[in-house]
């Protein structure tokens, strides 16, 4: 374990202080339009028919996925040794192989990733709980995710690529944990627990 932990501080001390700050802002953004479209569903949530419940927790769901920095312009590793440089010389492809590798674990993360974006999508079924507990689940989804991109803007590393990386996967595993899936089908929740699976490795 002790390996390991000097392999990825290693790795990301060679990141550079203007690759930090891009990965930086680019989270920020994406936690910044998070705040923006979270406040519009729990100011209309009040208003929501129980009818509607249902289609509600799944944009809800798809809007807080959709908002997570998962893309290359939200990692540092990406940002420095992307592109021109085609992943050669990055950290995190030597600790964790290249993110286009089938059985990289970015590429194990993404996968099970869209697999659950595409399982909530798809749920087109009935409400799975009473409409007032549906209510209450999805109130707490919405303070709770606003909480969490609240503190993950404010607690953002300045200088250490290292404690940007720590700080994504737990950011990436709270938010897949608030989604309101007891209003969803119950391959919902299976899918969920293998993102959540799948983050283990993702740093």
């Amino acid at each position: 374990m002790a390996d390991r932990a000097s392999e990825l501080e290693a790795a990301a001390s060679l990141i550079s202080l203007e690759s930090l700050d891009a990965a930086n802002a680019a989270v920020i953004m994406s936690c910044q339009e998070y705040l923006r479209l979270a406040d519009l569903f729990s100011r209309r949530l009040a208003s929501v028919w129980p009818e509607e419940l249902h289609k509600f927790g799944r944009a809800l769901a798809l809007t807080i996925l959709g908002n997570l920095p998962t893309r290359p312009g939200t990692c540092p590793f990406c940002i420095q040794y992307g592109r021109s440089q085609s992943c050669v010389g990055c950290g995190y492809a030597g600790t964790h192989g290249r993110c286009d590798a089938d059985d990289s674990s970015f590429s194990l993360f993404i996968e099970a990733f869209h697999t659950l974006g595409k399982a909530i999508y798809q749920d087109t079924g009935k409400l799975k709980c009473h409409p007032d507990d549906a209510r209450k689940e999805l109130s707490s989804s919405i303070q709770v995710s606003l909480d969490l991109a609240m503190q993950m803007i404010e607690n953002l590393p300045s200088n250490s690529a290292l404690e940007l990386m720590e700080r994504k996967a737990w950011y990436l595993d709270q938010m897949i944990r608030v989604l309101p899936v007891a209003l969803m089908d119950p391959d919902v929740e299976e899918r969920r627990c293998l993102v959540q699976k799948a983050l283990l490795n993702y740093w």
